[in-house]
């Protein structure tokens, strides 16, 4: 495995204060899988036979709720983890759908093999339970905002996040790196593709965002931060 794909993977949570000798083994035992855009690294329900660090490309984590309604949870870019539950608890299956927005590559593992390298380094297994917190950290707070907060308030922590996960500094101001419809934002934020629609183009009239085709640039970060503090509409 070439060097930018090691330089990559040894950045991801999973790999966090493993042993060198650990994390050679992890790499020889890991396999490249490509997905095409809009194909599925793994399904909902599926069980959990591979963890994943992602290495190019964007994955959206989509789920179903037992009304029949399609979420996505998150976007995963490069270095992040999904799958992670196959090294915890397999049976159970994978909790959310892991779909390719674009071309991608990941390294997996199978759930045997990571639990042998865990057997001698504790660090995996902390690193994924850790993982496994921060989701279900992260359900919990989406569960508040969805029952608390105004629909304009979501969309813009949406449109922060992903700002702070992948924003790049551009002439407009600060473009989120990574293919973005508007459907994209109403499933984050719980919301119709309608709201979204209606609420961005507001704030692209005004200056604070500028929108192409599955682009977004904050041209106004500060105007979006105090919207998402609820200080203006």
């Amino acid at each position: 495995m070439n060097e930018e794909f090691r330089s990559i993977i040894i950045q991801s949570s999973l790999m966090q204060n493993i042993s060198p000798d650990g994390f050679d083994q992890a790499i020889q035992i890991g396999s490249l899988r490509s997905v095409t855009q809009n194909g599925f690294f793994f399904m909902q329900g599926d069980e959990a036979t591979h963890a994943y660090v992602l290495i190019k490309g964007l994955v959206k984590m989509l789920q179903l709720t037992p009304t029949g309604t399609q979420i996505t949870l998150r976007m995963m870019t490069p270095s992040q983890t999904f799958g992670g539950i196959a090294i915890l608890n397999p049976k159970t299956g994978y909790p959310a759908t892991a779909q390719a927005a674009e071309g991608s590559l990941a390294i997996a593992w199978r759930t045997e093999d990571l639990r042998e390298i865990a057997s001698k380094e504790p660090s995996l297994s902390l690193n994924t339970m850790s993982l496994m917190h921060g989701y279900i950290l992260e359900l919990q707070l989406r569960q508040k905002s969805l029952v608390g907060d105004r629909v304009v308030k979501r969309i813009a922590r949406i449109l922060l996040k992903l700002a702070s996960e992948t924003g790049k500094i551009v002439t407009d101001g600060i473009l989120i790196n990574m293919p973005l419809s508007r459907q994209d934002v109403a499933e984050m934020s719980g919301t119709t593709l309608y709201t979204v629609s209606r609420t961005m183009s507001e704030w692209e009239r005004i200056g604070i965002l500028k929108i192409g085709r599955e682009k977004v640039i904050i041209q106004d970060p500060h105007a979006l931060v105090r919207i998402s503090d609820d200080l203006i509409e």
